[in-house]
């Protein structure tokens, strides 16, 4: 698949970018903040984000995308600034928290605003940035605060150039959606997928679905049916198709996560459909369309705005094949960047010495990490290798946890493995989401995008309390003083 260089594909990558920033920033400093708990740190880093993904698919649908993305650059600007000026440990754990908070709602809008797109591309251009968010975030703390000596604050207080930057990328740099592509793409597709069940075929996605999908889009696709493209009818490239001026945002979307346009808009897209566009779909496609009835009627299907409390937690429980690999891999990787690779250094016994270790594994964990999620494009992973990859993460926290208890291997040579963790992790996050993106119905994929981000938080959160028990029980095997947890 050849991807366009354009302002989508430079504001999804910049826009995830400086949405993790501000975590990875925190993260960097951790040692700072309090350096005998950074278990501590990194649970206030990720609780408020988790709380937002869990309540996202009941409110997101009341507020617009320009609301929120508002207050993630506000939070972002009030994190820096209660971190740098707050006195005490309680200020600083609050300004993490702010972090958190914003990390969240940006998240978990910006992966559904990915439906309004080329999903696949979108997903993958933002999970790359969130992947050199760590590089970024790493390299500002190491470069300002460790090199060329200035304070953690006045690094933190640099570093609001993130909040400015965000607002304009958003609202400068990425065009609105092609609406009359995002309404034919959801009428011709949504009888291709159950609106009620997970595919059928879960682990051998329909190949037809896909390329209807990229034509639709405006992207070269290959197929069994040899579909080709589809410039001309369907062309995503906001700079020559549609208005260019930017839609307003209305409070009840499509998919319930609120849209750039109401859905009246994307009904009125639909009416002007052409006959012809159902050739644009493999005969399996156009066969489960006809047994289900006129195309036209699929927009008639239940959107997610209209679903109920208990109908979103059902469609949210629904998610569990990709919500789980998200949940196991990052639990792992946590729970060793929280616990295990603080209790390594060379000797151990050396404070400084395990910082340089611990500054080295994350430097090699976060250049894994965007590497895999800068994938997304090039490999797609069927649910069987989604779900190998978090098993081959838990032995990593297997070997990494015996390698600081009895140093059986203690050298340098642990930042391969740390380096395959990252890689490991990022696979996951980009797999899961783009294969919800081809899986899940279309009038649904906004509302599980977001639903699904929980998955991540939900695995920190469990590893940073793991994490806090590894580091005291680590520190006493190697009688290592100041933890704040004893074993």
């Amino acid at each position: 698949m050849r991807m366009k260089i354009g302002a989508e594909t430079v504001a999804f990558w910049l826009l995830g970018l400086l949405n993790n920033s501000v975590y990875v920033i925190m993260i960097a400093g951790a040692n700072d903040i309090s350096s005998g708990a950074v278990g501590l740190v990194y649970f206030c880093a990720v609780f408020p984000a988790l709380l937002v993904k869990l309540s996202a698919p009941y409110w997101f649908h009341l507020i617009s995308y320009d609301v929120r993305m508002t207050i993630v650059a506000v939070m972002m600007t009030g994190s820096y600034l209660t971190v740098a000026y707050g006195r005490h440990l309680s200020w600083q754990l609050l300004g993490v928290t702010f972090a958190a908070f914003q990390g969240g709602l940006g998240e978990a809008s910006t992966l559904a605003l990915c439906s309004l797109y080329d999903s696949r591309r979108a997903l993958t251009l933002w999970s790359s940035g969130t992947g050199f968010a760590g590089v970024a975030g790493y390299t500002w703390v190491a470069v300002l605060h460790l090199w060329l000596g200035l304070t953690f604050r006045t690094t933190l207080l640099l570093a609001n150039v993130t909040s400015v930057a965000w607002l304009f990328i958003y609202h400068k740099v990425l065009p609105p959606p092609n609406l009359e592509a995002v309404s034919q793409l959801h009428t011709l597709t949504s009888r291709a997928v159950s609106s009620s069940h997970l595919p059928q075929e879960i682990a051998a996605p329909d190949a037809d679905t896909d390329a209807a999908d990229a034509s639709l889009l405006g992207l070269e696709a290959e197929s069994k049916g040899g579909l080709g493209r589809q410039q001309k009818d369907f062309d995503i490239n906001l700079g020559t198709a549609g208005s260019h001026s930017r839609p307003a945002w209305q409070p009840n979307g499509a998919n319930g996560m609120t849209r750039r346009a109401s859905w009246l808009d994307l009904e009125h897209a639909a009416s002007s459909e052409q006959p012809s566009n159902a050739a644009l779909l493999g005969d399996e496609e156009r066969g489960r369309m006809s047994a289900d009835g006129d195309v036209a009627t699929a927009s008639k299907q239940q959107r997610a705005e209209d679903m109920a409390w208990g109908e979103r937690l059902f469609q949210t429980v629904k998610l569990w094949p990709y919500i789980l690999p998200l949940v196991a891999v990052y639990f792992a990787e946590y729970a060793m960047q929280t616990g295990t690779w603080t209790a390594i250094g060379f000797p151990v016994t050396d404070p400084e010495a395990r910082h340089r270790f611990y500054a080295a594994s994350n430097w090699c964990y976060q250049l894994g990490v965007f590497v895999s999620r800068s994938s997304g494009l090039a490999y797609q992973a069927t649910v069987p290798v989604l779900w190998l990859m978090p098993a081959l993460q838990l032995l990593l926290l297997f070997f990494f946890t015996s390698v600081a208890v009895s140093h059986w291997i203690y050298s340098w040579v642990l930042l391969a493995p740390c380096l395959m963790t990252g890689l490991l992790g990022g696979a996951v996050y980009v797999n899961a989401f783009t294969l919800i993106a081809r899986h899940v119905d279309p009038l649904m994929r906004e509302f599980s995008l977001a639903a699904a981000s929980l998955g991540d938080s939900l695995g920190i959160a469990f590893a940073d309390v793991a994490g806090v028990l590894i580091q005291g029980c680590l520190y006493k095997a190697n009688r290592i003083a100041g933890a704040s947890f004893s074993c």
